[in-house]
């Protein structure tokens, strides 16, 4: 029988530590070398793909509960992939807890060691059950989700050969406590990102109409592309141009020679990313012509949308109504935020849940990456029993469903 006090105990100091020592992207050394030793105490074999990751593997017996018969191959093969990431962000955090940050400047303000605390639990949990299912559950513990620059080099890897469904959980502090939410579907939006280099021989601000302007051109053009969701784009399709960085001029007397506009544009259809660098492109080229500049549009796809498979919603409603009862489910809208799980969901159906960990203050209600994040951890038990749930939902199915 499970010690659930002592396990959320666990989960909790194992989230603290991360928390008091984040790292960036990529450099998760020492958040690496802490899940290996938690491994390598329960005795869990484990390995590296690439960098700073770990995968685990947990054997289930080949044969029906209560029996000594084996299954035939087909029946024991299923594997399931559960997924945490473990980087912090280039925040610094503004705290009073214990567990602040000691790492000036970078901070978990994405919830990610809470993703990995949970995920260490659910490894105890079907560790010690693996005696009564049958299977491989697969624990990825994965770097780099925030520059999402580490996904495909793990997928090159391997890390998805033989998965049959892969699963996520992602705390969401706009959610009470003890509330989960499953959205079959697009649940997070694909994001590209793009830059427009505008240019000009430039002149003084005494002779304008002898030289050209682009700061002047930039201007238009940054208010012309909002036009293109607005007047371009079918409104029952959600989608966001935003422009963060505006760059322009060296000196108050001259006009600029040079404008750089970056953004990125945030969607649910992924047809969209085509149109969008085309009207991009024709945005740019004719706003720049008017003011007797030039235009270069460079456009990045990064991500596809977060959509979930229905069938392994399904299993994961089941899952969560055993862990939580049916009354804990709640819908919300999908979240116009991106997510590198997505290229896992483009290779394998899987699913992204919601996890809900504000209880009602503000303490546990700023949203993510902001200075003051923080969530409540009683929340975390039930994330981690979720994660084994799923597995066991899904190799059940699977097993003795088909």
């Amino acid at each position: 029988m499970t010690d659930f006090s002592k396990l959320s105990d666990y989960i909790i100091g194992i989230r603290r530590t991360l928390h008091k020592h984040p790292e960036l992207s990529g450099q998760e050394f020492q958040t690496q070398q802490l899940i290996r030793s938690e491994l390598d105490k329960l005795g869990i074999p484990h390995r590296t793909l690439h960098k700073t990751d770990i995968l685990a593997e947990i054997n289930g017996l080949q044969t029906r509960p209560g029996e000594t018969t084996a299954l035939p191959p087909e029946k024991h093969s299923k594997t399931v992939l559960l997924r945490a990431d473990l980087d912090a962000l280039p925040i610094t955090e503004n705290s009073d807890a214990p567990y602040v940050s000691q790492s000036p400047g970078v901070m978990h303000a994405c919830g990610h060691d809470s993703h990995t605390a949970m995920l260490l639990g659910a490894a105890k949990l079907l560790w010690d059950s693996r005696d009564h299912f049958s299977g491989t559950v697969r624990l990825m513990f994965q770097p780099a989700e925030e520059t999402g620059r580490e996904t495909r080099t793990l997928i090159d890897h391997g890390m998805l050969d033989g998965v049959d469904t892969v699963f996520a959980i992602h705390v969401a502090p706009d959610l009470p406590t003890g509330k989960i939410c499953i959205l079959p579907g697009p649940c997070m939006a694909g994001v590209d990102d793009f830059s427009i280099r505008l240019t000009s021989p430039g002149g003084h601000g005494a002779t304008p109409h002898l030289g050209s302007d682009t700061l002047l051109a930039g201007a238009h053009l940054a208010v012309n592309l909002q036009q293109i969701v607005s007047r371009e784009i079918d409104p029952q399709k959600p989608a966001v141009l935003t422009i963060g960085i505006f760059q322009a001029g060296t000196k108050v007397n001259l006009l600029a020679q040079e404008a750089v506009l970056s953004g990125n544009i945030r969607f649910f259809d992924k047809e969209l990313s085509g149109y969008f660098k085309e009207a991009l492109t024709r945005y740019s080229e004719h706003t720049a012509a008017m003011y007797r500049c030039s235009s270069e549009v460079t456009y990045t796809p990064s991500l596809l949308p977060t959509v979930n498979d229905a069938a392994c919603c399904g299993t994961a409603k089941h899952a969560a109504m055993t862990v939580w009862g049916e009354d804990n489910l709640i819908n919300r809208p999908a979240s116009m935020t991106s997510e590198d799980f997505s290229r896992y969901l483009e290779a394998v159906p899987g699913v992204m849940v919601f996890l809900g960990t504000s209880d009602g203050t503000q303490k546990t209600s700023w949203p993510l990456h902001h200075e003051c994040f923080d969530l409540d951890e009683s929340a975390l038990l039930n994330g981690c029993r979720l994660y084994a749930a799923y597995a066991w939902e899904w190799l059940f199915q699977s097993t003795f469903n088909n």
